[in-house]
């Protein structure tokens, strides 16, 4: 199933063009791949299908996310840029969908959803997250898209070490859509920013 999501998202990338519309149609894919993902849900998930380095990536990776949500969702109010509004928005809606998947998976494996955890690759300090909140129109995009890059780069660096480790065939798939979708994020932040 992941393998059809997959291809119809390389249909629909394929079809449409422009900057806007590719982040859309990334988004897309990652809304079909945690709707296929939820759906796998009626066959309880034995212990065995996970190994420790797919335990370890998902209490890992939710921390990461959900700082990228909290630094996408402040751009809603500090920025009329349309490109970083609708990034923001696909960046919000795509990790919380993964967070909540692999929140899942956490649970029929017994355990919790972490809420808190160390400082890991690519995540903004205490320092640089308070910044980004007081920042507001170019000011706020370039450091959102900054903080971000990096935070992006730190996430794909997290899943290209944990996908030859790992067991699940679905959290690879998904680990392989992150690198995808983040990757080319990254280089839509670049373009921007060269023209700012």
């Amino acid at each position: 199933m992941s393998q059809r999501a997959s291809e119809l998202g390389n249909k629909i990338s394929a079809l449409i063009s422009g900057d806007r519309m590719r982040i859309s149609a990334a988004l897309i894919v990652l809304v079909l791949l945690g709707s296929i993902a939820a759906n796998s849900h009626s066959k309880p998930t034995s212990s065995s299908d996970f190994n420790r380095a797919d335990v370890m990536f998902m209490n890992m990776m939710i921390i990461h996310h959900d700082q990228a949500v909290e630094m996408a969702e402040m751009a809603e109010n500090r920025t009329d840029n349309e490109n970083i509004l609708e990034l923001a928005e696909n960046i919000s809606e795509a990790q919380k969908s993964e967070n909540k998947q692999m929140a899942e998976w956490l649970s029929q494996l017994g355990m919790k959803r972490p809420t808190e955890g160390h400082r890991m690759a690519g995540m903004a300090s205490q320092e640089e997250m308070q910044r980004l909140e007081n920042r507001s129109g170019r000011e706020f995009d370039l450091l959102f898209s900054e903080l971000m890059i990096t935070h992006h780069r730190g996430g794909i660096q997290m899943a290209q070490t944990f996908i030859p480790r790992g067991r699940n065939p679905e959290l690879i798939e998904l680990e392989k859509e992150m690198v995808r979708a983040q990757t080319e994020e990254i280089r839509l932040m670049n373009e921007w920013r060269e023209k700012w």
